[in-house]
This record gives structure tokens, sequence and C-alpha cells, in this order.
């Protein structure tokens, strides 16, 4: 009898496979890799820098300090992640045959945009009033033998009461009203590991949007894990079905446009 391989999930490829089967394969399965975009990388920064500050005395965590990590915080993406210097020049081929220099300039460009965002935050929150219970951790639970949720959060506050709440940081602007509850489910899935792992359930979810200055926030109950449980082990079986079948269709929809994978997928190339 053949073993069934740990499918690992997190809110991201659960999007991926909902959003085209094909997409996810591309991703999890072949793990092809994928150009760096500049709504990403702008994105990468900013959370690094927020995570940086919060390492930092709450009496040195102003916006002027966070202002000045972004270049350290941009070198330390680039040592992790050379080929990040494809978002900032398309001419540059990718992947990358030889190491490329960016010249200040265009680093200016980003830092600026980077600093508008920062600034946003700044308005969202004072962070010299939070002490992080952790930053970017790890979260996992088991559901089964074959297969674990799992995920980075951005941020888990603990009260004195030891009320948990949850947050992650958005670059972009808020959706609109009829997308919330999409835009909400990766903190919900976030909630629903937490509660795996400790039986506590968190008592708020934030999500704060960088581009427009809006948070998201709800308080989850039982109701919002239990659907969210639902939603993730129906996904599962889908791509354990996919696996076994090696089945994966194709999804056509307006993201298509914007998928780096359009030139390969062949329900473009039937024509």
């Amino acid at each position: 009898m053949t073993e069934i391989e740990m499918l690992q999930l997190s809110p991201s490829r659960i999007s991926d496979y909902q959003q085209c089967p094909a997409l996810y394969k591309y991703r999890a399965i072949d793990k092809l890799p994928e150009r760096p975009g500049l709504d990403a990388l702008r994105g990468s920064l900013v959370h690094l820098i927020i995570e940086k500050l919060f390492t930092l005395p709450a009496a040195k965590r102003d916006f002027e300090t966070a202002v000045s990590l972004s270049s350290d915080c941009w070198s330390e993406l680039l040592a992790a992640e050379p080929e990040l210097v494809c978002a900032l020049d398309s001419s540059i081929t990718f992947p990358l045959e030889d190491k490329v220099v960016i010249g200040q300039d265009r680093l200016d460009v980003l830092f600026a945009e980077v600093k508008v965002l920062v600034a946003n935050y700044y308005s969202l929150e004072d962070p010299t009033k939070i002490e992080p219970h952790s930053t970017e951790e790890l979260i996992e639970f088991d559901l089964s033998p074959v297969l674990k949720i799992k995920g980075y959060v951005d941020r888990i506050d603990k009260s004195p009461q030891g009320w948990i709440r949850i947050n992650d940081y958005k670059t972009g602007k808020s959706p609109n009203k009829q997308f919330q509850e999409k835009a909400m489910f990766q903190l919900k899935f976030y909630a629903l590991v937490i509660y795996k792992k400790s039986q506590e359930l968190p008592k708020m979810l934030r999500l704060l949007y960088m581009k427009d200055s809006q948070v998201l926030a709800l308080e989850p109950n039982m109701k919002d894990i239990e659907m969210t449980l639902q939603k993730v082990e129906s996904v599962a079986a889908q791509i354990f079905s996919s696996k076994a079948t090696s089945t994966w269709p194709t999804q056509v929809s307006k993201l298509c446009d914007y998928c780096y994978f359009k030139p390969i997928c062949p329900e473009f190339q039937k024509n």
C-alpha cells in the first residue's frame, strides 16, 4: 500500500488551489521559479521593517527609526533572495544569470514608497505602546497523520488577561465589503491553528491595510472556527483527489492576466 505524503496547507496554498488547481500545481508540486513582483517586494520590506522595529525598546520605535531601517532591511532581504532585484527592473533576466547592482536612484524611489506605507501604519497604531507576544511566528498543527495546517503570523498580542489578538499587515488597500469575508479567511485559519493547539479562541483578528489606512477587525466565535475547519478539510480532500488522479484543471478568470504562469498554461496554448 502506497504511503500518502503529508499535505501541508497554509492560507496562501488554499487560495492558490481555489483560484486554480493548475496554479497550485505549478507552485506547490512543481515548485516552478516565479519572478518576484514589485508589490510583493514592497510588502516584504515593510513587514521586515515592522518586525525589526519590535525588537527595539518601546521608546525607540518612533517613525524616524522605522524609516531608517529601510536600507538595512533591503540588504537583508537581498542577501536571502538575490532575485528580488528583478522586481525593480523588468529588463533584468530571470532567473538571475549574473550579479546585478541596482542604482541608488531606483532604491530611493522604493524607500520613498515604503516610507508612505510605514507612515500609514503609524496612523493605525502606536508601536511604542505594544509589546507583542511574538512576531513572524510559525504556528502549525497536525489535523491528521496526512494533513498539517501551518502559517507565519505577522504578530500575536496577548493581554494581561490572556486574550489573544492576531494581527496581519497588508500593504495593499482594504477590500470592498463583498470581499471582506474572503480577506478574513487567512486570520480565521490562524485562529483555527491556535485553537487546535491550545484550545484557546483568539479574542480579536485584525487586518491592517497600509495603502488606505484601514483596519478590518473581527471577534471570532466557534462557528467561525468550525466553518474554517470544514473549508480546510474540503480543499484538502480536493487536493488529495487531484494528486491521486494527476488532475489539475485550469480555472480561467480575470486573475489569469496577472498570473506568471500564463505563458505555459494549457488553457492559453489552445490557439
